[in-house]
């Protein structure tokens, strides 16, 4: 007993006409279509959230200060490139210099 898809929709409408009468069926359908309109929407909220979860993720993966921030302070911790061994190198060769000077 192959129906097909058409088949089993009139056999289900015919079955529910049976159990339910015409005068309940009506009122079931839009029960239904409320439920399915409800089940709709809080689906599109729930689907929505999860994209704004995504999309909050993929912004802070993007974020530039994430990345750089531990680089700055790699740099900034070396002496070389910090201010205060700038200072230091350019007191040594005024030192060298001096002494130079002094030498000829």
């Amino acid at each position: 007993m192959d129906f097909g898809f058409s088949g089993e929709i009139f056999f289900i409408m015919l079955l529910a006409l049976i159990l339910f009468g015409p005068k309940k069926l009506p009122e079931l359908a839009r029960t239904w279509g409320k439920f399915m309109a409800e089940f709709k929407k809080a689906s599109n909220e729930f689907q929505g959230q999860i994209h704004e979860e995504i999309r909050k993720l993929e912004l802070e993966e993007v974020d530039p200060r994430k990345h750089l921030e531990p680089e700055i302070a790699k740099i900034s911790s070396d002496e070389d490139l910090s201010i205060q061994g700038a200072l230091n190198r350019l007191t040594e060769r005024m030192k060298n210099t001096v002494a130079q000077d002094t030498d000829v």
